[in-house]
């Protein structure tokens, strides 16, 4: 009798600890599946800067944010394209747009996007003018021009570099100087009017207008975005760099000590949320669909910054694998990542003169981290209380 009271007892017991399990679990699983109802519409929830897309979006999937590109806002920053081809950006707002629509930007695939600059200023050094043509505009054969130097200073820009007359005659290298001003065209094109052409020394730009004799009689350039017309070179900024193509209207450009500097002006309307990590040098992605290796992040904002807060980031597009595989990653339950890496090979942008007026700037409007209610967030989203 009393082995069957024990027995019944144990029984009840089991019983009592299954229900009482079975109901901590579905409290668990509901409260779980409330914290990702949450996080979901968080997710979910749009946050294109204000004046960067005016038409409807499109319908929300996995992969598809519905937003048309990733908008980006990038200040003091040293962003090459490939190699030591970009700009020494001061600020930029601009906009990354996919070729195809609802496809993601694929950062491995630079022919299927488009850079697409709304408002800021860039600065391309001498050496990186120098660049551009040596490794990318003058980069055929037979070629004209052979290993150019670039020299700014206020208001004008000279180069020196061996030439081949016809590309071929005299059959070597003849050094020659040129120099010129470079003003903006009616159609939103940089034109170099060359006023000084210098042989072994000689100046013959003089005799070349006596006889009229056009530059472009002795020496031949015409590639994509380049072009010698008469005695001017003029640069079409959408296609003389390599890809991604640069959209956007230049508003100003001059030329002094530090190179030569582009203002973009189309839409200073754009108004980007701070940044997730308080940085003078950042590259900040803050809508849109980025896809970096084969991964598609969907309606997420991405921060770069580098692990040397001495200097200037500095980022290149075309091997930014490299850049990313030496850095760390860190991800918050809001879903944004901030990257911090190493700066890319390169000169680093050292301006000559004297830092001026920093031109108007994209507007920057309230901080991620602001918005943040829960004293378990920590300033830059990540839960400290777990």
């Amino acid at each position: 009798m009393q082995y069957n009271n024990i027995k019944k007892l144990m029984l009840g017991l089991a019983l009592t600890a299954t229900v009482c399990s079975s109901a901590m679990a579905t409290t668990f699983i509901e409260k779980q599946q409330q914290e990702l109802k949450t996080l979901r519409s968080q997710w979910q929830q749009k946050s294109i800067p204000s004046g960067m897309q005016s038409a409807p979006l499109r319908a929300v999937t996995e992969r598809d944010s519905g937003a048309d590109n990733v908008s980006i806002y990038i200040q003091n920053v040293n962003f090459d394209i490939v190699e030591n081809i970009g700009f020494y950006v001061e600020n930029l707002a601009a906009s990354l747009e996919p070729k195809v629509t609802g496809q993601p930007v694929i950062f491995d695939d630079v022919e299927s996007f488009t850079i697409n600059v709304h408002s800021g200023s860039v600065v391309l050094s001498e050496q990186v003018i120098a660049d551009l043509f040596n490794q990318h505009i003058l980069d055929y054969w037979p070629r004209p021009m052979n290993d150019l130097k670039v020299k700014a200073r206020d208001g004008y820009l000279e180069v020196e570099a061996d030439i081949k007359l016809w590309s071929w005659f005299p059959g070597f290298w003849l050094p020659a100087d040129l120099g010129g001003k470079i003003v903006l065209s009616d159609d939103n094109k940089l034109v170099y009017e060359i006023d000084d052409v210098r042989l072994f020394g000689i100046p013959l730009f003089g005799l070349l207008n006596t006889l009229y004799i056009d530059l472009d009689l002795l020496l031949s350039v015409d590639r994509k975005g380049a072009t010698l017309v008469d005695s001017v070179l003029i640069l079409d900024h959408t296609a003389v760099f390599p890809p991604p193509s640069l959209m956007g209207k230049i508003a100003t450009t001059f030329i002094d000590k530090d190179g030569l500097h582009l203002t973009f002006a189309a839409n200073e309307a754009a108004t980007f949320n701070q940044p997730t990590v308080e940085s003078d040098s950042y590259i900040w992605m803050q809508s849109g669909d980025p896809r970096l290796f084969d991964i598609v992040v969907n309606n997420g904002t991405i921060q770069v910054v580098a692990d040397d807060t001495s200097k200037p980031l500095r980022f290149n597009l075309y091997d930014y694998r490299t850049q990313v595989a030496g850095g760390k990653l860190r991800m918050n339950k809001a879903g944004d990542i901030i990257a911090t890496l190493p700066s890319s090979a390169g000169p680093d942008y050292k301006p000559v003169l004297p830092a001026k007026a920093a031109s108007a700037k994209p507007k920057l409007g309230q901080s991620l981290a602001s918005l943040q209610v829960n004293s378990c967030i920590n300033s830059i989203g990540f839960n400290i209380c777990e």
